[in-house]
């Protein structure tokens, strides 16, 4: 099985969870700009809760609107529930529940353990669709609070911070259209949106003439760019706050909104005071009678911080593609420090376990340590032969047998292997299957080890047996952790299918069949 470089693996999880935030900022600025254009606060509420389902991942998405007479909330719109459930089902409102205190305390809550809270009860309506996470924002209406935005999950990654903002931006919204239709305003006269609620947005938002004059700034985009004084901003082209390098891209954005398009891009601008920032902007047409574009909106959110550690992550990057296009003695060199490193984090896992007071948590830090120890040994032998194309999968397990029988005191191995074709790449897992076997019968079992490896048409059969009694009736599901088991699937190619403790063999004996 191929893994990923550390490098790998933090630029993807880095790549999902940008991706992740750019979605749910595209859908804030949808909802938005349809909210403006809303005359059916109903189908409004019902669209927010589908935007919420789909930003956040999950199949499950509600508003609970407050009743006062009741002290309840009614489930009053939502994506995922019952049909018969949405306009009759009940949450309580009291503070033990997530609900009740996101609207008490009028403060967003997230929780990722409902089952486990000390904090808050699962509400029946939750339990009777196994939700076992939640994010609750409270709307807040025109006089009194209306309810709570609610996203649930049964399943998936945990909610996280980030989430809030996403959840906070679409419950906003809601509050906006509340407040207009209290008003008996309307997304068609002369107001076309509401400063109270664009102002509530964490995002720096404006709003522009259809020729691109700024007419609004809210209060957190002013405090972002850091202008003291709205006469700095107000009837000045948009392009014309940016700088000369970033100005050609406003200038496009503008033009295509014109034309009815909604534009997203990313951009550096500094604030007024000189201080560098890079900006994730969304820019839309908001139209008035006669589909004619009055107004023009633009979101854009700070992403300075994630500019940084992405210049910082391509850095680390270039540096290493630079080391690894070197000669082959540093190749080698690289090879020996790895080793070296495996070597060390060995010696810090053995000298945490002997500081550990838990008797569970010391054997799990040496468990560690020792499989630290096998990784370094099956490196260092599948890289001593530079030519791994022509490596043998005897010499190789021989060496490697040979290391693990010194490291527990030079107990006797006996291996027999076929000749047979083994690709390189398949090497390390080859090694590691094996010296997870063999640790186990030098720790658990009896006298000679016996290691047999021979060819079954397009796999290798690896038998390993002991001088002991024989294997449990649980293994190879042990009362542990089972995590040399799991890697032991997961190398194989085969997955569970893949181990076999035959039953009928007087001595401790397990099979593996592992693909080549």
């Amino acid at each position: 099985m191929q893994q990923m470089s550390p490098d790998e693996t933090v630029r993807t999880a880095l790549q999902i969870s940008q991706s992740r935030l750019r979605a749910q900022h595209e859908l804030v600025v949808e909802f938005g700009v349809k909210s403006l254009k809303a005359d059916d606060i109903d189908d409004l509420l019902q669209h927010a809760c589908a935007i919420v389902a789909k930003g956040m991942s999950t199949a499950y998405a509600k508003i609970l609107r407050y009743r006062a007479e009741l002290t309840d909330f009614l489930l009053a719109y939502g994506v995922g529930w019952d049909a018969t459930d949405i306009g009759s089902a009940t949450v309580g409102a009291d503070e033990a529940s997530p609900a009740g205190y996101a609207y008490a305390t009028d403060r967003p809550v997230i929780s990722n353990h409902l089952g486990r809270e000390h904090r808050f009860r699962t509400p029946s309506l939750l339990r009777k669709y196994g939700i076992e996470r939640a994010i609750n924002v409270p709307i807040r209406g025109a006089s009194t609070p209306y309810g709570v935005l609610e996203a649930d999950s049964s399943d998936g990654d945990d909610f996280i911070e980030t989430d809030l903002v996403f959840m906070e931006g679409i419950a906003n919204i809601v509050s906006m259209a509340l407040e207009r239709i209290a008003l008996h305003d309307t997304p068609r006269g002369q107001h076309l949106y509401s400063e109270t609620i664009l102002n509530a947005s964490p995002d720096c938002v404006k709003i522009m003439s259809p020729q691109g004059e700024l007419e609004f700034f809210n209060a957190p985009g002013l405090c972002q760019m850091e202008i003291d004084f709205t006469d700095q901003v107000y009837g000045k082209p948009w392009p014309q706050l940016w700088p000369d390098e970033s100005r050609s891209a406003v200038v496009d954005a503008l033009q295509r909104v014109t034309q009815g398009e909604s534009v997203r891009f990313e951009s550096y601008c500094p604030t007024a005071k000189g201080e560098p920032r890079w900006w994730d902007v969304t820019a839309a047409p908001i139209y008035g009678e006669g589909n004619k574009i009055e107004k023009i909106i633009a979101v854009s959110r700070d992403i300075t911080e994630r500019h940084i550690h992405e210049r910082q992550l391509a850095s680390l990057i270039e540096v290493q593609n630079n080391q690894l296009s070197q000669t082959d003695l540093q190749l080698e060199e690289i090879h020996h420090r790895v080793k070296n490193s495996l070597h060390l984090v060995n010696t810090l896992l053995l000298l945490q376990a002997n500081m550990a007071v838990e008797e569970a948590v010391r054997i799990q830090l040496q468990t560690a340590a020792a499989r630290v120890l096998t990784i370094a040994a099956v490196h260092e032998r599948l890289y001593q032969n530079g030519d791994t194309q022509s490596a043998g999968a005897r010499d190789y397990l021989e060496a490697l047998l040979m290391d693990i029988s010194k490291a527990f005191g030079d107990r006797e191995i006996e291996l027999n292997v076929e000749p047979f074709a083994l690709p390189p790449e398949r090497m390390a897992p080859l090694g590691l299957i094996i010296s997870e076997l063999i640790t186990n019968a030098l720790k658990y079992g009896k006298g000679t080890i016996t290691v047999d490896v021979r060819s079954v048409a397009d796999d290798a059969l690896i038998t390993v047996c002991d001088e002991g009694d024989g294997f449990p009736e649980t293994y190879p599901k042990p009362s542990g952790t089972g995590l040399g088991m799991r890697l032991v699937s997961s190398y194989s190619g085969y997955g569970k299918d893949a181990v076999r403790v035959d039953r009928s063999a007087s001595n401790s004996t397990i099979e593996v069949r592992f693909k080549l």
